[in-house]
């Protein structure tokens, strides 16, 4: 995969995470895997077709999810993932991905996305398919957020 897919990536969800006043974001860990797996109890994933086709996911526990989702939703309390957060963690994924998109246009590389899925469970290991797939590690103010990339173009 062309690492240079990454940076539109990272830069939209420090965009929008400026723009939600979540604070900054640092980028800790670059690494390739195998396969599109992520680690975290929930997960949501947009795919992409055009130029560029694959799979992004955000995956995150549980604990960084809530937070998320209340800030989405001006401050009201998520005590846990219901139909609402999960609503609000798929605009999320849908608003980055949207921004990625634009950028990625504009080098040339024009993909449409698709809307987003969100799956979550406790101990849940998803395994989405057998495709080499880069892997983010975020930090937020909000919690620990794994960005997979799962691209062929």
């Amino acid at each position: 995969m062309d690492e240079r897919y990454v940076k539109p990536f990272t830069d939209s969800i420090a965009g929008i995470f400026s723009n939600f006043g979540f604070g900054e974001i640092t980028t800790e860990n670059i690494y390739k895997k195998d396969s599109f797996t992520c680690r975290y109890n929930l997960t949501t994933i947009i795919g992409l077709s055009g130029k560029i086709k694959g799979n992004i996911a955000l995956s995150m526990p549980y604990e960084t999810a809530k937070k998320i989702a209340s800030n989405m939703m001006m401050g009201m309390e998520v005590p846990e993932i219901d139909e609402i957060s999960v609503s609000a963690l798929g605009e999320m994924t849908n608003m980055i991905c949207g921004q990625a998109a634009v950028a990625l246009s504009i080098q040339d590389l024009p993909i449409d996305i698709t809307p987003p899925t969100i799956i979550h469970g406790d101990n849940m290991k998803a395994i989405i398919s057998q495709v080499e797939t880069i892997v983010v590690d975020i930090s937020t103010s909000l919690g620990s957020i794994e960005l997979n990339l799962g691209l062929e173009g």
